[in-house]
């Protein structure tokens, strides 16, 4: 696999699905989180602006929210790229015996998306699968 790459590609192919995890294991928290506020009867709209005015005001995580409460998910990153590199950290840290139980589950949300026919849409669109 590419990630057993020495030198700086081998670091940036390395990098890159670190990047890749974290942001994938943020985007299926920020479904959920969204899933539930709409099963308990909370405004998805008031969700986001909420997060506005916390720690959690990232530009990338409300851009990923607005889309959730919307209901639209234009691509920006395919759902199944992120799925693909979800799949690629977690054979690496097997390969270096890491633990990653959140990744895993995360990797299982992304997959069933996928399954679902979302894995052309935005990675936000695992939104979806969070609201089973």
């Amino acid at each position: 696999m590419y990630f057993n790459i020495p030198g700086d590609v081998g670091n940036a192919s390395m990098m890159n699905l670190i990047i890749q995890l974290i942001s994938g294991v943020t985007i299926a928290g920020l479904a959920e989180g969204m899933a539930l506020a709409d099963r308990v009867g909370l405004s998805q709209n008031d969700v986001v602006e909420i997060l506005e005015l916390t720690q959690l005001n990232c530009p990338w995580i409300l851009e990923k929210g607005k889309s959730m409460a919307e209901g639209g998910f234009p691509t920006h990153i395919p759902l199944a790229h992120i799925q693909k590199d979800l799949k690629l950290a977690l054979l690496m840290a097997d390969r270096m015996e890491q633990s990653l139980p959140l990744t895993a589950a995360t990797n299982e949300l992304f997959k069933h998306a996928k399954r679902l026919g979302y894995g052309g849409h935005d990675a936000s669109a695992v939104y979806i699968r969070a609201r089973f």
